[in-house]
């Protein structure tokens, strides 16, 4: 994007960058990069808990992970908004990397909210698409704020590409979380770090260059399976992946699901009713929900069986739930002790699904699956009955 219009883009932000400042949150994400773990990178999730836990957790390990990319390598970013102490903190980190020779590449959403840091990267690494550092931001056209790469609607991914980090090659990072200070101080998120699975890391590049193109196309949508990890890149312009693997459920034996998420509206109420279908042959179903439409929680709650918990509050404690998972325990597509995590920055609503580049990621590793459902039951314990 030219310099004039990240420019204009800087300008609109400042007044909602000063909001954020002013909330006290930044003080409390002063250090997050400053105290930035250099530990050895390997499998497993990070979680950013409000209550009880670290809240900055997944900034302080991307900064980490950012720390270990040495010169040579390569850090590939696409992220929705980045703002605030947050946003500010790892465009620094980043623009560090660059200048010790690492090549950063990173694309962002046209959303106002992330203007100054856009800003603050195009200063840092260029915008010229053909070097070896750069930024770029979608260009759209703008929807109710949002500009995606290759929807119409938002470039809402929030996924890292190491091609080192210390002693390990091919780091994918696929995360729930915004760079913003709200998502570090009170929403709960969640971020997956996947090494050296060079297929996954090459499908996640494809797409990557795909969003740098800007290769529009509403039925984008592409699956790469690989060593029990599967990517799911968006949009998708018929059909739902979700209900799709929820019929690959069974109840006998014993299964439980679980669900944190996000933002859930009626476009995508099937998910729903399978759930309460589910719950009604006897799986155990709970779901911990932030925002969500009338007509999906009446589905919901008219099953019985099905537990159902808010945690929406936002800036205040308990805070809201920001991840988007989904967890099987069970029985599923015909394996009876399966333990299935799909997470992502993939709400359940239409723009996600139809609009949206978005990123959904399944994968089968009994230890993340463990860590999943721990956080899952804090998160859980935080939230009220609705």
């Amino acid at each position: 994007m030219p310099s004039k219009s990240l420019s204009a883009l800087a300008a609109g932000a400042v007044l909602a960058t000063a909001a954020i400042a002013g909330t006290g949150t930044a003080a409390a994400q002063a250090s997050a990069c400053a105290d930035a773990p250099a530990g050895p990178v390997a499998t497993g999730a990070v979680f950013s808990e409000p209550v009880g836990g670290d809240p900055a957790a997944i900034v302080r390990t991307l900064c980490g992970l950012v720390r270990q990319t040495p010169a040579g390598e390569s850090i590939q970013v696409a992220h929705f908004v980045m703002s605030g102490t947050a946003g500010t903190e790892f465009a620094a980190a980043l623009i560090e990397a660059h200048r010790r020779g690492v090549k950063v590449r990173v694309v962002l959403d046209g959303d106002q909210r992330g203007a100054a840091v856009a800003a603050q990267l195009a200063a840092g690494l260029g915008t010229d698409v053909a070097g070896d550092s750069w930024v770029h931001v979608c260009t759209g056209p703008m929807s109710g704020g949002t500009a995606a790469c290759v929807g119409n609607k938002g470039q809402h991914n929030k996924f890292y590409l190491f091609s080192r980090a210390g002693r390990a090659s091919d780091v994918v990072v696929q995360s729930s979380a915004n760079l913003t200070d709200l998502n570090s101080t009170t929403y709960w998120n969640n971020a997956v770090v996947l090494p050296g699975n060079r297929r996954l890391y090459a499908a996640y590049d494809a797409y990557f260059a795909d969003l740098a193109a800007e290769r529009k196309n509403l039925d984008y949508y592409r699956v790469v399976q690989t060593r029990g990890v599967r990517a799911h890149f968006f949009p998708k312009a018929s059909g739902d992946p979700i209900v799709d693997h929820l019929d690959k459920v069974s109840c006998r034996g014993g299964t439980t699901i679980r669900l944190g998420m996000s933002e859930w509206d009626t476009y995508r109420i099937a998910i729903a009713e399978r759930l309460r279908d589910l719950a009604g042959d006897g799986c155990a179903v709970q779901i911990v929900y932030g925002i969500m439409d009338d007509e999906v929680k009446a589905v919901l709650a008219a099953q019985p069986r099905l537990e159902l918990r808010a945690l929406g509050s936002g800036s205040a404690l308990p805070g809201r739930v920001h991840s988007k998972y989904l967890l099987i325990e069970g029985s599923y597509d015909g394996d009876r002790d399966a333990r299935w995590v799909f997470t992502g920055s993939h709400n359940y609503n239409e723009t996600s699904l139809r609009r949206n580049d978005e990123t959904l990621l399944r994968l089968n590793d009994k230890d993340v699956h463990r860590q999943y459902v721990a956080n899952f039951d804090r998160m859980r314990a935080a939230a009220t009955a609705a």
